[in-house]
């Protein structure tokens, strides 16, 4: 496989994260015979097969799970050569790749991204917003180097430091039985119907979580990706949504929304800035991770 070129390894890739090849070509403009092709002289070169055909999409075999961690590895490198010779021809000295739940963005991140932005000018940073599942996977793949996620989820292999809390609250439309209400315990709300986030999010995993444990389900009516289309399909009528105060209040003022707070402890919840425990921290990630650190619970 060393002799393939980088888009081929591209492609590779991208099959194994969207497990199928029709969406892969898609992602990378290729038409589908000519990725059919290329994935078939990969598994020619490696002397087996690397991914199994099913009826609505593909899945790794195990030299294709092999195979995929290599191709990351060769890809991470190639990536971080580009991007180091164009920090050398525009006198950038670092760059770090940072992914955060969207929680983390609203509360206190882009405020301390931006402040060691100032003060580290030579420093370029790449910022991505994903749900807390997705940072932890584009940490393991190396596709990024900080991140920050909210806790609960399972971390094996990162070391995690505390960043800072937020509290879960509830944002329902004018007229509402709960308008008026500063707290409202979360058993009080299964009987609403709810505007949800999607089921990679901390929020939707942990108010799921807290109805099983009460012996009730969720009637989720609408499933939404953004914090603004969440409070929009509220304001319409289509149901009441939790998301973390400091995110809902700038939005629910200028819709004209009440927000009521949750008063579960669970609701207070803990935001951690974590790193691969496996990998020497460059100089630039170091400093960043530092400021972080000290912002903590400032």
């Amino acid at each position: 496989m060393f002799h393939h070129d980088l888009h081929s390894l591209r492609l590779f890739v991208a099959i194994c994260e969207r497990r199928s090849l029709s969406r892969a070509a898609e992602k990378l403009n290729m038409a589908v015979s000519a990725a059919s092709r290329r994935l078939r002289l990969l598994e020619e070169e490696a002397g087996t097969k690397l991914v199994r055909r099913l009826p609505h999409g593909v899945e790794l075999t195990q030299a294709g799970v092999v195979a995929e961690r290599y191709a990351q590895s060769v890809l991470r490198l190639a990536d971080q050569f580009a991007a180091n010779m164009d920090e050398q021809r525009d006198g950038t000295r670092g760059r770090i790749r940072v992914v955060a739940s969207s929680s983390a963005l609203v509360h206190r991140l882009a405020a301390d991204l931006a402040g060691f932005a100032r003060d580290h000018p030579d420093i370029k940073i790449d910022l991505e917003e994903r749900p807390t599942t997705e940072t932890l996977l584009a940490l393991e793949r190396k596709q990024a180097d900080l991140g920050v996620i909210v806790r609960g989820v399972v971390v094996h292999g990162f070391d995690t430091h505390p960043y800072a809390q937020d509290r879960l609250a509830v944002a329902v439309p004018p007229g509402h039985r709960l308008v008026g209400r500063q707290q409202v315990r979360f058993a009080e709300l299964l009987g609403e119907e709810f505007v949800s986030l999607d089921t990679g999010t901390a929020v939707y995993r942990l108010t799921v979580g807290k109805a099983r444990e009460a012996g009730q389900v969720m009637k989720i009516r609408v499933q939404v990706r953004s914090f603004e289309v969440m409070c929009q399909m509220v304001l319409h009528g289509l149901g009441v949504g939790i998301l973390p105060e400091m995110a809902l209040r700038p939005l629910a003022e200028s819709l004209g929304l009440h927000l009521v707070g949750i008063e579960d402890d669970w609701a207070l919840r803990d935001l951690d800035v974590i790193v691969p425990s496996d990998t020497p921290l460059d100089l630039s990630t170091a400093l960043l991770l530092a400021r972080l650190r000290q912002s903590g619970f400032v």
